[in-house]
């Protein structure tokens, strides 16, 4: 790494130093002013033993009229110095942040390089510098990225903001004034450097296109990247794709159908299984899923070439935008037409929703685990592995659909005129149960025949798993007035009339004793 990532808790500490929260009456503001006292009455470890002065870079000191307009902390520019450091990236350094940060160039570079390597570790400390008008300090910003979406993006993000840093400065007329004072390889470098990123601008922006969007838009609601999108936004156009509606994520063909499910909200549940209102609303207003026919300009480019799968009338492509979001387009064959194309149509409703479904899959996880020569399962590994996660998906959204069908067909409008193909909900998990064996034969549980202890079947798991998962797809009317025993039905009338017929048999027996 060309940083020097200590653990989380260094992170917290270096930015604490660089505004914490109040403590003991003390503000942000007051506390980053005692740190630089104490930076200028001799820095001290956290044992109280001096730290030894680094001597100002000559690179750097040529370079300070750029570098102060890049770094926002006007009090100081940070530390540089050379070191047997191994960075990665093509960086050519590696990055203490905090207030008393410090860039380590590689020993050993050409000015040209050091020059490069020092404007881009003084972009990337900025990140971590102290500002007043942030929410949230970067550091905790950085562990819920790391927590939320692992390492790997943690750290694609820290890499691209020295990137977006430059890209909006570069484009200044701050950016030309503060070249102009420089001088020899100093200034060569900068207008290399300043050339390179106006004519990339396209390229750094896909980069950071390439992080999952859930993270970005984590980091872009505060400093130190809301500052810097915005005005990459305002000089070169560049921004984040607004949220597309569900209403404007429709091909042609599903636009009736799309309006009718906007307008029932308890269809609208039914098929996203979004019980909260606020998730229903956010689907509405970005569903992060397109709906298009084989051919259409609306089927982007990434998904251009997606296979249909004949048995439900679609393909998909799948991106993991972060957070347990998923970016999905559903590619249909445009040989579908009327009731066929509407079925295909509700089927990937429930596609969607399974795909992602926690329990479904969680319950069906023991089918998978590795046993050992007694039988006994480790359940480290009893886990539906990922690529069976479309299969699931598509096993149990046939399933569902059926069953949707029989139960809410008088109830839902739009379901009219598509027939259930089974005749309840036992047939239709039966037909998902054997979807799922075929499907992930070789690596789903299946009981030898002659096994005289097997009592369950194949993958009893994935079976138990679909029976919960269909219940909230079958309409279960209960009158509660028959149970509390408040309304007459027609059972009761035929009790009733029974033990009449019994009084007056057992009356007229008695007459009968008597004569």
């Amino acid at each position: 790494m060309r940083r020097t990532h200590a653990t989380p808790l260094t992170l917290l500490t270096l930015a604490l130093f660089a505004g914490a929260l109040p403590a003991c009456g003390e503000s942000r503001q007051e506390m980053l002013e005692r740190e630089m006292e104490y930076q200028k009455a001799g820095r001290k470890d956290d044992k109280g033993v001096p730290i030894p002065e680094i001597p100002p870079d000559e690179m750097r000191e040529a370079l300070r009229p750029l570098l102060t307009q890049i770094y926002s902390n006007t009090e100081r520019l940070p530390d540089v110095t050379e070191g047997d450091v191994e960075p990665t990236g093509g960086r050519n350094y590696v990055l203490q942040p905090g207030v008393l940060a410090v860039v380590t160039v590689k020993k050993g570079l050409s000015k040209a390089d050091k020059a490069r390597a020092i404007i881009l570790g003084i972009a990337d400390a900025d990140a971590w510098t102290f500002r007043k008008n942030a929410r949230k300090e970067f550091a905790l910003i950085v562990e819920k990225l790391k927590y939320s979406y692992g390492d790997e993006t943690r750290t694609k993000v820290l890499d691209a903001y020295p990137e977006l840093k430059l890209l909006s400065f570069f484009g200044t007329p701050e950016a030309d004034k503060a070249i102009g004072e420089l001088s020899g390889e100093a200034k060569s470098t900068a207008e290399a450097m300043r050339k390179e990123y106006t004519d990339g601008k396209q390229d750094i922006w896909k980069k950071w296109m390439g992080v999952k969007m859930y993270a970005r838009r984590l980091v872009s609601q505060d400093e130190p990247f809301r500052g810097v999108l915005k005005k990459i936004a305002k000089d070169f156009g560049q921004e984040e794709v607004p949220p597309r509606p569900f209403k404007e994520s429709v091909d042609a063909p599903f636009k009736d159908w799309a309006e009718a499910i906007e307008k029932d909200e308890k269809l609208l549940t039914v098929l996203t299984n979004y019980k909260e209102l606020r998730d229903r609303v956010d689907f509405l207003g970005e569903a992060h899923t397109l709906w298009a026919i084989e051919g259409s300009p609306l089927v982007p480019e990434r998904a251009q070439g997606v296979a249909i799968d004949k048995k439900i009338g679609y393909g998909f492509f799948r991106e993991d935008l972060g957070g347990g979001y998923n970016d999905l387009v559903f590619v249909f064959s445009k040989k579908l037409g009327g009731t066929e194309l509407k079925r295909a149509f509700l089927h990937s409703f429930l596609f969607r929703q399974l795909l992602t479904d926690f329990q479904l899959l969680s319950t069906a996880g023991t089918d998978f685990a590795k046993r050992g020569p007694d039988g006994s399962m480790d359940m480290g590994t009893a886990t539906v592995p990922d690529k069976y996660d479309p299969l699931y998906a598509s096993c149990g959204g046939t399933a569902a659909l059926e069953t949707m069908l029989y139960s809410f067909n008088s109830e839902f409008p739009l379901l009219n005129g598509v027939p259930s193909k089974v005749k309840d909900s036992e047939a239709a998990l039966k037909v998902a149960h054997k979807c799922i064996v075929d499907g992930a034969a070789g690596d789903i549980k299946i009981p030898s025949k002659d096994d005289e202890f097997d009592t369950e079947g194949p993958a009893p798991a994935s079976r138990l798993a679909l029976f919960q998962m269909l219940a909230r797809f079958e309409n279960i009317k209960v009158n509660t007035a028959v149970l509390a025993g408040d309304q007459r039905t027609a059972e009761d009338d035929a009790i009733d009339d029974g033990e009449k017929l019994l009084k007056q048999l057992k009356a007229e027996a008695d007459a009968k004793k008597k004569e």
